[in-house]
């Protein structure tokens, strides 16, 4: 079941880069979400590879992807803030 749901979130993520190099590349399109989930550039990867540890029982690699998710998908959801605040302050 962990690796089913890790690979399923890559395929996600996969197919998030697909729908992004067919758009116009905006930073809206790169920050906004996907299937409902927000900023999947972030958290489609950090949470398969959080599942990927799970699912391996390797410690080391659950702890890596918690704090590597907490600083790249803090990162992204403040990006999409300021984008949005910008676009709203035109």
């Amino acid at each position: 079941m962990w690796l089913a749901g890790s690979v399923l979130l890559m395929l996600l993520y996969e197919l998030w880069w697909g729908r992004y190099f067919r758009s116009p590349r905006r930073l809206e399109d790169f920050y906004g979400s996907f299937l409902g989930i927000p900023v999947p550039g972030a958290v489609l990867p950090v949470v398969a590879f959080l599942l990927l540890g799970i699912y391996g029982r390797v410690v080391w690699m659950v702890l890596a992807a918690a704090v590597l998710g907490v600083g790249h998908i803090g990162i992204h959801f403040r990006h999409r803030r300021d984008i949005l605040s910008q676009r709203f302050q035109k």
